[in-house]
C-alpha cells in the first residue's frame, strides 16, 4: 500500500488542494515507518528534502484524539526555526483543525495562556523554555505534557556532546515524566553523520 493511502482523508485532501505532485521519499519512508512499527525515527536529510512534512505527517496522522492534551511536542534549539516551521505547518492544521502554539520570549502571551488553560494541538518550543516553565510552573506543566505522544527535536545534531545537549536529555527525562504513556520520538538533522546515530538514539531512551 502507497504511503498516501495511510493518510487520513482530511491529510489526503489538503495534500490535493495545495497541488503536491507526490510526497517525496522521506515522506513516503516516514508514514510508512510510523504506520508499521512503534519504533522513533532519526530523519536525517539535506535542507529542503522535505524532513519537516516527514516528521510531522506522520506524527499528526498517527493521533487518534486531538481533545485528549497536548499531543505533539517539537523541540527547536533556535526561535528563528520555531518561526519557520510555524508557517509551514499552521495551514496543515488549520485546515484539520489542529492548534498550533508557540511558546518562547517572542511568543504570544495571551496563546500560551489559552494552551495552559485547554492543552491541545501542537507546540513548538526551545529546551530554554521548557526549563523555564517547569521551574515557575510546574504545577501547569504536569497537566501541559499529560497526553503527549510525539516528541519532534529538530536540529538534533546540535545537542551532541555539550552542554546544551546534556541540559535537553534532562528536560525530556522531566517532562516524560508527567506523560501517560512513553512518547515516540523523531529526531531530525540536516547534518547528521552515520557515527551519531547511537548518540542520537540515547535521547530516546
Amino acid at each position: 500500500m502507497g504511503s498516501f493511502k495511510l493518510l487520513r482523508r482530511e491529510i489526503r485532501r489538503y495534500i490535493y488542494d495545495e497541488g503536491w505532485e507526490a510526497l517525496r521519499g522521506i515522506q513516503e519512508a516516514s508514514i510508512k515507518r510510523v504506520h508499521e512499527t512503534e519504533n522513533n525515527l532519526i530523519l536525517a536529510a539535506p535542507t529542503a528534502s522535505g524532513k519537516t512534512e516527514a516528521a510531522f505527517l506522520p506524527a499528526i496522522n498517527s493521533i487518534a484524539d486531538w481533545n485528549s492534551g497536548l499531543k505533539i511536542v517539537y523541540i527547536s534549539p533556535l526561535i528563528a526555526l520555531i518561526n519557520d516551521q510555524f508557517k509551514r505547518i499552521l495551514e496543515l492544521c488549520d485546515y484539520i483543525d489542529v492548534p498550533v502554539t508557540s511558546w518562547h520570549g517572542e511568543a504570544s502571551r495571551a496563546r500560551k495562556n489559552e494552551l495552559l488553560k485547554e492543552p491541545r494541538g501542537i507546540l513548538l518550543i526551545t529546551p530554554e523554555s521548557i526549563e523555564a516553565m517547569l521551574a515557575l510552573m510546574p504545577v501547569e506543566a504536569k497537566g501541559l505534557f499529560r497526553g503527549t505522544e510525539w516528541i519532534i527535536v529538530d536540529e538534533i545534531h546540535s545537542f551532541l556532546e555539550n552542554n546544551r545537549g546534556v541540559q535537553l536529555r534532562s528536560l525530556i527525562e522531566r517532562i516524560k515524566a508527567y506523560m501517560e504513556k512513553d512518547p515516540r520520538f523523531i529526531g531530525m538533522s540536516a547534518t547528521l553523520n552515520r557515527e551519531d546515530y547511537e548518540e542520537v538514539k540515547e535521547f530516546f531512551i
